[in-house]
């Protein structure tokens, strides 16, 4: 048993031996970088720039994305200082023909604002507003049913608390009406809920 382990054990160091990696020779490649053009149209996506900040939060992130047909530079400002654009110098943002290009911004508070996106030559090529809301204190809803076959309706609306902190507690309020004409019978409902 011992000569055949070490039978094995030589022939397995020989097989090793005799197998050599094949050279691989790398080329650096000299690609330039595409010319820029000076762009006439570039698109600032979703049509609609607008985020709530968080419950607790003074500060949030406005993301959007520009697109240009062509290879280009284009440069970014904003009307007002609290929304602060990152990954840019000086507002100046490269853009790669039929691509996709992220823009990133955090708003230091609650406003509105403009977003305006202008070519190299100085020429304005968009402006977009843009809404910062403010955190949301409340949640709100308002609920209407008709029922024609037995000519029924109730109309409901409830509020709930935004908690600002995940120890605080949670509270709904609600209040229903519900009208039945053929009996002439108006009825109504209160709730109150709360949770921690």
């Amino acid at each position: 048993m011992r000569r055949t382990v070490c039978l094995l054990l030589a022939l397995a160091g020989q097989a090793g031996a005799q197998f050599a990696a094949p050279g691989i020779t790398l080329t650096p490649s000299s690609t330039q970088a595409a010319p820029l053009e000076v762009a006439r149209h570039v698109l600032v996506q979703p049509e609609r720039l607008e985020t709530r900040l968080q419950t607790g939060y003074t500060t949030g992130n406005l993301n959007f994305t520009l697109f240009s047909e062509v290879n280009t530079e284009v440069v970014l400002k904003t009307s007002d200082p609290r929304l602060v654009l990152l990954g840019s110098e000086n507002g100046v943002v490269r853009l790669n023909a039929y691509s996709l290009q992220s823009v990133s911004g955090v708003a230091l508070g609650a406003h509105n604002g403009t977003l305006t996106v202008s070519n190299r030559a100085g020429q304005v090529l968009v402006t977009v507003p843009y809404i910062v809301a403010p955190a949301k204190a409340l949640n709100q809803s308002v609920s209407f049913y008709y029922t024609p076959g037995s000519n029924q309706g109730s109309l409901s609306y409830a509020v709930s608390g935004n908690p600002q902190s995940p120890l605080d507690p949670r509270w709904s309020m609600s209040v229903g009406v519900n009208v039945n004409p053929r009996e002439g019978r108006v009825g109504g409902s209160v709730g109150l809920n709360v949770s921690w």
